[in-house]
C-alpha cells in the first residue's frame, strides 16, 4: 500500500515535485471558486430571477383577471373603469361588483356631472351589481354583512354558486390635500394597510360561506367558478394600481402587504390603452389630476396569500384537499 506523501512543498526530489503539483492544483481550484464568487456578486438567486422574468414577460396589455373571473372593484370614481372593462370584454357583467365610497347616485352625479350618469346607466342595463357607501378599509362593516344580512342578500342569488376571486383598488387616495409629505405618506400607508386587512377578512367570510353553500347544493357539491385564483382557505387575489415615483414609492406597498400575509404574485406596467374610456379623476371632484393620468407612469400589482406549505422545502405529509 502506498504511503501518504508528507513534507513541505519546497522539498527536493520526486516527493517535493508531487507535493508542489498538488499544492498548485489546489491553489488553482481556490482561485476559480473565488473568481466565480466575485462574478456572482449582485446577481439574483434562481428563484427571484424566475420571478423577475415572469414579471418582465407580462409586457403590455396586462389585465390581472380573465373574462370569466369574479371581480369586486372598490374605491371606484365615476365608474368609467368598470364600463371600460365590460366594453373591452375583459370581464362578464354578471361577474362584476362595483363599489363606491360615496353614499349614493345623487352624490356621484354632483361630483362627476359629465361622466357618471352615462356610465351608471350602461352598467345598470348590463345588470352589474353596484354598491354605495362601501369603505375599502372596512368592507364587512360598511357592507353590513352579518348572519342576518349575508353576502347573497347584498349581491343577489345569482352569486350563490360563485366564489369571489379578485378585489381591485385602482389608485387609492384619501381625498385629502395634505401638504406635509411625511403625514401624507403615513395616511396613505394606513389606507393601503387597512385595505389589505379588509380584503383578507372579506375573502374569508364570503368564500367560506360559499363553500358551505356549494357542498349543500344539488350540483354535485361544486361551485360554478372553482379555480386556482382562490386557495383552499378561501383567499383570492388582491389587486392594487399605483402611480410610479414619489410620494407613491414611499408608501412601500409590498411591506404593507407582507404585514398582512400577502406577497406579490405578479406586476406590470399599467397599460392605459387597454382601458379606453377610463378617466382617472380626483377623489373629490371631476377635475383631472395635475397631469393627465394616461401620461403618467403607473403599475398594477397582484398579491396572493403567502402559503407556508407551498413554499416549504420539506414535503408536507398527509396533505389533503379541504374541498
Amino acid at each position: 500500500m502506498a504511503r501518504k506523501l508528507k513534507g513541505k512543498t519546497a522539498s527536493k526530489g520526486l516527493k517535493g515535485a508531487l507535493l508542489n503539483h498538488l499544492a498548485n492544483e489546489e491553489k488553482a481550484k481556490q482561485m476559480k471558486k473565488r473568481e466565480k464568487h466575485i462574478a456572482g456578486r449582485g446577481k439574483p438567486t434562481k428563484q427571484p430571477l424566475r420571478q423577475k422574468e415572469q414579471q418582465m414577460n407580462i409586457g403590455s396589455g396586462f389585465v390581472p383577471f380573465t373574462s370569466d373571473s369574479t371581480l369586486l372593484l372598490v374605491g371606484e370614481g365615476d365608474f368609467s373603469f368598470a364600463k371600460s372593462i365590460i366594453e373591452q370584454q375583459c370581464i362578464l357583467p354578471e361577474n362584476l361588483i362595483i363599489s363606491s365610497y360615496d353614499s349614493g347616485i345623487t352624490e356621484l352625479k354632483l361630483k362627476y356631472p359629465n361622466s357618471f350618469e352615462e356610465n351608471y346607466d350602461f352598467l345598470k342595463e348590463n345588470g352589474v351589481v353596484m354598491l354605495f357607501g362601501i369603505d375599502a378599509t372596512n368592507m364587512i362593516k360598511s357592507m353590513k354583512l352579518s348572519k342576518k344580512s349575508p353576502w347573497l342578500k347584498l349581491v343577489g342569488n345569482s352569486w350563490a354558486m360563485k366564489k369571489l376571486e379578485f378585489i381591485l383598488f385602482n389608485f387609492p387616495h384619501t381625498g385629502r390635500g395634505v401638504k406635509d409629505q411625511d403625514r401624507n405618506i403615513l395616511e396613505h400607508q394606513q389606507l393601503v394597510h387597512k385595505y389589505f386587512t379588509s380584503c383578507k377578512e372579506l375573502f374569508k367570510l364570503v368564500n367560506n360561506s360559499q363553500k358551505i353553500l356549494g357542498s349543500r347544493a344539488t350540483m354535485g357539491g361544486y361551485l360554478t367558478n372553482e379555480s386556482s385564483s382562490v386557495d383552499t382557505e378561501g383567499y383570492g387575489k388582491v389587486g392594487l394600481s399605483v402611480f410610479s415615483g414619489e410620494p407613491y414609492d414611499s408608501w412601500q406597498i409590498k411591506i404593507l402587504a407582507k404585514d398582512n400575509g400577502w406577497k406579490v404574485e405578479k406586476s406590470a406596467k399599467f397599460d392605459w390603452s387597454k382601458f379606453p374610456g377610463y378617466h382617472h379623476k380626483r377623489t373629490n371632484s371631476e377635475m383631472d389630476t395635475t397631469k393627465p393620468a394616461e401620461e403618467r407612469e403607473a403599475r398594477m400589482y397582484v398579491f396572493e396569500m403567502y402559503n407556508k406549505r407551498k413554499h416549504s422545502k420539506k414535503p408536507v405529509k398527509n396533505d389533503s384537499d379541504d374541498e
